[in-house]
């Protein structure tokens, strides 16, 4: 686009414009770029606590010297810093994030949250910064047999108040007994020790578990379900109405994804592009 001062320049010098007409111009010209700044300007220096799900590896969990890190986590603190504001991050059960960030105690929530309309109707979503499906898991020998046919008759285990857990519950009478959890260490602890026979998860939420000694028994069971509200695009959430901090985070995610520094946490946690 032309600056403002070379449209000033053409305007009167080659009449394409009288000179009332070009002052309107040069203001909205001004005006223009001010909003482009002021976006970014809003966060600078300023203090946001962020609620982040406990132990869920690989987006959110504590590293070896006691460090809370994750690809969630590194992808917040990337924005972070693209908005030039200060965060501090506290773990919290998945079930009370969606209810703390409504109530105004956390600027933000990253709990690998999808759309849907119940929590629409409390909370405000980002633009969407990875894109989610679900995976049985399970053993290793039936990696080929459909999730829906795998699970017939067998313990199913998912994570309470989530999607993967409701979508488990309208099969429980029919073929497959559920096995409520709090958690993903829960979750793989009840299939190390056969509480449950199979798990249902988001599927990059596996990738640590199956890559560990631990887990390798287990393996991915049938095809990812997108569909039943079981995929589709990952949000920041963040109190309803707050559309001044959609507006910065907005931003910050769009700025990290231009600069690379969205696609070197990318790489440190997954082999592929998960935007």
């Amino acid at each position: 686009m032309p600056s403002a001062r070379a449209i000033s320049r053409s305007a009167f010098i080659d009449g394409g414009l009288r000179p009332a007409a070009a002052l309107v111009l040069l203001f909205v010209l001004a005006l223009s770029g001010m909003a482009a700044s002021s976006t970014a300007a809003m966060a600078q220096g300023r203090a946001y606590k962020v609620a982040v799900m406990e132990a869920t590896p690989p987006f959110s969990y504590r590293g070896p010297d006691g460090t809370l890190t994750g690809f969630n986590v590194e992808i917040m603190r990337e924005a972070c810093r693209a908005m030039k504001a200060a965060c501090s991050f506290e773990e919290i059960p998945f079930q009370a994030i969606t209810d703390d960030v409504s109530a105004g105690r956390y600027d933000f929530g990253l709990a690998n949250f999808l759309r849907t309309p119940e929590r629409e109707a409390k909370l405000t979503y980002s633009a969407p910064y990875w894109r989610s499906s679900s995976s049985f898991i399970g053993p290793v020998e039936a990696a080929n047999t459909p999730g829906l046919e795998a699970i017939r008759g067998a313990k199913v285990a998912a994570i309470q108040t989530s999607r993967q857990f409701s979508y488990v519950r309208r099969f429980e009478r029919e073929m497959a007994q559920l096995v409520p959890v709090t958690d993903l260490e829960e979750l793989w602890e009840a299939l190390r020790t056969r509480k449950a026979d199979y798990g249902l998860v988001p599927t990059l939420a596996a990738f640590g578990f199956l890559l560990s000694d631990d887990g390798k028994r287990f393996s991915t069971v049938g095809t990812p379900i997108a569909e039943d509200g079981l995929g589709g695009t990952v949000h920041i959430v963040m109190p309803k109405g707050r559309s001044d901090l959609k507006a910065i985070v907005d931003e910050a995610i769009g700025a990290i994804r231009v600069d690379g520094s969205y696609q070197d946490v990318n790489r440190r946690y997954f082999p592929f592009d998960v935007y």
